[in-house]
């Protein structure tokens, strides 16, 4: 259901919980002490230096990851236990150029463990059809994958998740291979999707933050949230090392812009 993200006056359905996270590869501390909250229907950028756990973040709320400690709850429950409920697009598809993928089989992928064994039944192939059809590639069904453009390609995989109905969509760098024209279409459909379901972008690129997007997570080991505001030089430089800025439009933090941060 759409919901007006300035409408503060009922409480707001947490959808993702983490709280006192930590997380480590090899020793070596990724994120520390993360709590975070989102809530139904908000549209996250996720973004940090390369390094950050902007990617480790992702994965552990996908549960492809678990914690050190802390407990992460999406909808409520452990992650794994929701998987079904939540979709995925990565940075990148693996697959073989000479493999004869088409574009529908590439959408129908994403019903693997949603539709059962054997024959796809029309009830799935209807579905699929339909994310076709919202990423606005209805008519390259019988193309092939590895002959699509970039932007073209990333739709699919937007497709591909939207086909096992998600109430979640997480992305991993959706226009880190696209030209600029297909970034904003991108971002087009994720603002019509955000209508109805709740939406993560992780990106590198602070430049993406724009209109449609509700709040910037801030990821460099720890975690703050900030508005999509104009961070002051210190801000900036804590998380990138250099000066950027962004355009503030937040209505969940205070003027001051780290009322949500951690202590």
């Amino acid at each position: 259901m759409e919901n007006d993200k300035n409408d503060n006056s009922s409480p707001q359905t947490v959808d993702i919980l983490l709280e006192q996270v930590n997380f480590s590869f090899n020793g070596e501390p990724v994120l520390e002490d993360v709590n975070l909250s989102i809530g139904r229907g908000e549209f996250i950028g996720i973004i940090g230096p390369n390094g950050g756990g902007k990617t480790t973040l992702l994965r552990l709320i996908l549960g492809l990851l678990t914690p050190d400690s802390g407990t992460i709850r999406v909808f409520g429950r452990p992650p794994v236990e929701v998987s079904h409920r939540i979709g995925y697009v990565p940075q990148h598809m693996q697959f073989d150029q000479r493999f004869p993928a088409t574009v529908f089989d590439i959408v129908q992928m994403g019903q693997i463990g949603h539709s059962g064994f054997g024959r796809i039944s029309d009830r799935h192939r209807l579905a699929a059809e339909e994310a076709l059809s919202v990423v606005e590639l209805s008519g390259l069904q019988k193309k092939s994958f590895s002959d699509l453009s970039g932007g073209q390609r990333q739709r699919v995989l937007i497709a591909r998740a939207l086909a096992s109905d998600p109430e979640l969509l997480l992305f991993d760098e959706p226009t880190a291979n696209v030209d600029s024209s297909s970034g904003e279409k991108l971002y087009q459909i994720l603002a019509e999707l955000n209508k109805r379901m709740t939406i993560l972008v992780v990106s590198h690129d602070i430049g993406f933050v724009n209109h449609h997007i509700s709040s910037v997570v801030c990821v460099n080991h720890q975690v703050v949230i900030h508005p999509t505001s104009t961070l002051d030089g210190r801000n900036i430089i804590d998380l990138y090392g250099h000066d950027m800025s962004l355009i503030r439009h937040d209505h969940r933090c205070s003027e001051e812009g780290h009322a949500c941060s951690n202590s």
